[in-house]
C-alpha cells in the first residue's frame, strides 16, 4: 500500500484509516478461510502500528490542550478495547463463528473511532495548532511508525 512520505500529521492519520477501510471491506467480502488469515493479518499490523503512533506522538501533543484532552482520553479507551479484540482474534481460525462476531464488532469500533477522531479531535486540532506543528508532528508520526514496525511484524498473526 502507498505510504504519504510527506505531510501533516492529520493526513498521515486519514491515510491510515482510508487503508483500514479497504481492508475491512475486502475481509467482509472474502470467502476464503486462508485469505481471510491473511487479510486479517495485514489489519492487525496497520492497526497497531497506528495506534502505536499515534499514542507516541499525536495524543501527548494533544494533551497540552485543553480542548482536545478528554477526546483524547475516549480515544486512547477505544484503541485499548481494538487491541484487546486484535489480540483476541489473533487466537482464533478465521473460519471460527467467534472470529466472525469479534471482526464485525473491530469493524464498528475502528469506525466509530475514526469518525470522531476525524470529525471531532481534527477539528479541534486544526483550531489549535499551526499548519507547522502538524508538519512535525507528521514527520514524527512517521517516524514512530518505522521505529515500532519491526516489533509490529514479529507480533503479528502472520509470524507465527
Amino acid at each position: 500500500m502507498a505510504k504519504a512520505k510527506t505531510g501533516d500529521i492529520l493526513s498521515l492519520i486519514e491515510i491510515d484509516h482510508g487503508e483500514v477501510e479497504q481492508l475491512f471491506e475486502k475481509i467482509q467480502k472474502e470467502k476464503s478461510a486462508k485469505k481471510i488469515q491473511e487479510l486479517f493479518s495485514q489489519i492487525y499490523q496497520e492497526l497497531t502500528l497506528h495506534a502505536r503512533a499515534e499514542e507516541l506522538v499525536f495524543y501527548p501533543a494533544m494533551r497540552e490542550y485543553e480542548e482536545t484532552e478528554e477526546l483524547i482520553e475516549e480515544a486512547e479507551e477505544e484503541h485499548n478495547a481494538a487491541k484487546i479484540l486484535l489480540e483476541e482474534m489473533k487466537q482464533l481460525g478465521s473460519d471460527d463463528e467467534e472470529f466472525k462476531t469479534k471482526l464485525m464488532h473491530l469493524i464498528e469500533s475502528v469506525q466509530h473511532h475514526v469518525q470522531e477522531e476525524e470529525e471531532e479531535i481534527f477539528s479541534a486540532v486544526r483550531g489549535s495548532m499551526e499548519d507547522e506543528e502538524l508538519q512535525a508532528l507528521g514527520q514524527e508520526f512517521q517516524e514512530a511508525k518505522a521505529k515500532v514496525e519491526p516489533d509490529v511484524k514479529t507480533a503479528s498473526p502472520a509470524a507465527r
